[in-house]
């Protein structure tokens, strides 16, 4: 019977199929491709497997997602089940027991859920591999043997089943509970008692999740936001009933066809509310990601530090192969100037020195600023070229000094306003020992922060002694801009000689955009909600027959049962995207806190909590999903009212 009814119902199949199968291949298209990035190209395991706090994050993923599932897939297998009635009615009327019905009932959620969960992790396979070349192209690296990670793959399909099994849970008690003779005549059950603990427990789990989620942070940092959302979600779900049933007083307000349809939504919370939860529990957890993930990207815009002169460009060349870059430079940009920028070796500077003795480094003894410097070369060799290239401008002062023969110093001052020591040290048993000492060397402090330490006359680095190398190539803004398509010949050319992301680095500000994300997370919330209401409308619309066959007979247009309909879908999707975004604020504002109170990028500025609603994507969802879902629902409708033979209880 399961077998022969997903036959005849091909188009809500498909859904069912759709809402349990599409979670089960974003599960196993995630874990494969961990998986795959934890095996390094050499073939022996890399990684240290998921940190404790991934596995918390990963297990309420797949926590959440399955409440979707069976929240969205058990109204659908209501439906299926209410469609069904007169042949669960002839069953019982043949003999049939109310085990056998709920068996019925529990076998279409079986069939289906083992049917999604193949698919699904079919499809995620599928997806995985096709998605691997284009991750290690925009990474740069490759990931490693594709890998399946049958445990996880197997437990998500097995779950996927069990949702299957769990979405029919409800519509297969209500079969066993229904009146044979009403569902044979064509009558409508009652509806059911309502629970009414489940609105306190509701409420008492928002206040909790408030609570843990203002306050916890503080202790378990994002953990406590985490744990905060899961609680307001499940409250918000527990509640939803009341909130139907709250909301339907505001039905005597609205025209004819809302009324109708808010009336109708608020005595039927059997049906309505898990949509409306499903939808809720979706919406509050996006929320609360679009709101952490905008306050993060605005932290990171606000932190952002320019490591040249806008414009400007850096190629960096090896230890070894420095020239077999200067040349493939100069062949991509023809008659471009290109500068060669010699250093010597700094603090954090490694060395490879043949005979395995220490890496001898250099150090100025300076007052150093408090405020810090971003460093992106240690000290340069050179002259004003050079601090025209890294500065971006002429500087009098800074090239009246190097011809002068006096080192620039940047981010310190010399200690007695005219002179520095040069210090040559290496590291040995995790203490330094001075090596040797160049004092009285004249100096100066350079103003700005042209990205390196100290810009040093080619005459003083023949008195310290060390050995200068060409570490980096550059292309001042003033003689050239490397363009976009430049850019992507150039690091194409120096890959070989240098597999580093930041081989080739142009500077154009900070260029990251939130907007794809935004996009994502607004696509999610659609599809869910859109989901949601629509199988809410078909729901209520397979219930009120009777009643709509009442308004065909009272002269009712067909323009007024589709915006019966569209009242419907806009009501259910409305009510839930409003409660989710409500339930999803308070989250998204304590998770913001851990993510933003603390400079990432060194050497910037402390600035506190940085917050960012992102309150366009929250209109779009509240407004534009509920329009949506009216539109759909409408589309769809069918013109013709149906006539029916109205059945008097």
């Amino acid at each position: 019977m399961a077998r022969q009814d997903a036959l005849r119902a091909k188009g809500r199949t498909a859904l069912i199929l759709s809402m349990i199968g599409l979670p089960v291949a974003a599960i196993v298209a995630l874990a494969v491709l961990w998986r795959t990035g934890q095996e390094p190209v050499g073939g022996t395991e890399g990684g240290t497997g998921p940190s404790a706090a991934e596995g918390a994050v990963t297990g309420m993923a797949i926590t959440m997602i399955l409440l979707q599932v069976v929240l969205l897939a058990g109204p659908a297998l209501v439906v299926d089940a209410r469609r069904r009635r007169r042949d669960l009615a002839l069953v019982a009327a043949s003999g049939g027991t109310e085990r056998h019905l709920r068996a019925v009932v529990l076998a279409s959620g079986l069939l289906l859920g083992g049917i999604a969960a193949v698919g699904g992790a079919v499809l995620g396979t599928v997806v995985a591999a096709t998605a691997l070349p284009i991750l290690e192209a925009v990474d740069g690296e490759p990931y490693g043997p594709f890998r399946m990670p049958w445990f996880q793959v197997i437990v998500t399909m097995l779950l996927g089943a069990g949702s299957g099994v769990l979405a029919a849970l409800l519509p297969a008690a209500q079969a066993a509970r229904m009146d044979v003779t009403a569902a044979l005549s064509g009558r409508r059950d009652p509806p059911g008692r309502s629970r009414r603990g489940w609105p306190i427990a509701g409420g008492v789990l928002v206040l909790a999740g408030v609570v843990t989620a203002l306050a916890g942070v503080n202790v378990l940092r994002e953990f406590g936001a985490a744990f905060g959302a899961a609680a307001i979600i499940i409250g918000l779900v527990l509640a939803s009933p009341w909130i139907v049933g709250t909301t339907g007083r505001l039905a005597p307000r609205l025209a004819l066809p809302l009324r109708l349809a808010v009336r109708d939504g608020a005595r039927n919370r059997a049906r309505t509310a898990p949509a409306v939860a499903a939808i809720t529990a979706a919406v509050a957890g996006i929320t609360a990601l679009a709101i952490g993930g905008a306050s993060d990207f605005r932290q990171s815009q606000v932190e952002y530090q320019k490591k040249l002169p806008m414009g400007s460009t850096l190629i960096r060349a090896p230890r070894t192969g420095a020239d077999e870059v200067e040349r493939a430079v100069r062949r991509e940009l023809p008659g471009v100037p290109v500068l060669p920028l010699r250093t010597l070796p700094g603090p954090g500077e490694a060395c490879m020195n043949p005979d395995a003795a220490p890496c001898p480094a250099l150090s100025f003894v300076a007052r150093q600023d408090p405020e810090g410097l971003s460093v992106l070369l240690d000290k340069v060799v050179g002259g004003s070229r050079e601090a025209r290239m890294l500065l971006g401008r002429d500087d009098p002062a800074v090239t009246s000094a190097l011809d002068a023969g006096k080192v620039v110093l940047f981010g310190a001052k010399p200690t007695d306003g005219a002179t520095t020591t040069a210090r040559v040290f290496v590291w040995e048993d995790d203490r330094q020992r001075t090596v040797s000492q160049v004092e009285g060397l004249p100096a100066v402090a350079g103003g700005g922060d042209p990205g390196v330490s100290a810009i040093i006359p080619p005459r003083i680095a023949e008195r310290i002694g060390l050995p200068v190398r060409t570490t980096a190539f550059g292309v001042d803004r003033a003689d050239h801009r490397v363009t976009k398509a430049e850019e992507a010949r150039l690091d194409k050319a120096v890959k070989p000689y240098n597999q580093n992301m930041d081989a080739v680095y142009v500077e154009r500000g900070f260029t990251g955009s939130f907007g794809g994300i935004m996009i994502l997370l607004a696509s999610v919330a659609g599809v869910l909600a859109l989901g949601g209401a629509l199988i809410a409308t078909s729901l209520a619309t397979a219930d009120a027959r009777p009643d709509h066959a009442t308004l065909a007979a009272v002269g009712a247009r067909p323009l007024t049962w589709r915006v019966l309909t569209m009242g419907q879908a806009a009501f259910v999707a409305g009510l839930g995207c409003w409660v989710g975004i409500a339930g999803g604020l308070v989250p998204g504002l304590s998770v913001a806190r851990p993510l933003t109170s603390t400079p990432e990028e060194m050497g910037a500025a402390e600035h506190g909590t940085i917050i960012d609603i992102p309150w366009t994507l929250l209109l779009a969802v509240g407004v534009l999903i509920p329009l949506a879902a009216a539109l759909v629902a409408g589309t769809f409708t069918r013109n013709r009212l149906p006539m029916t033979h109205r059945v008097h209880s």
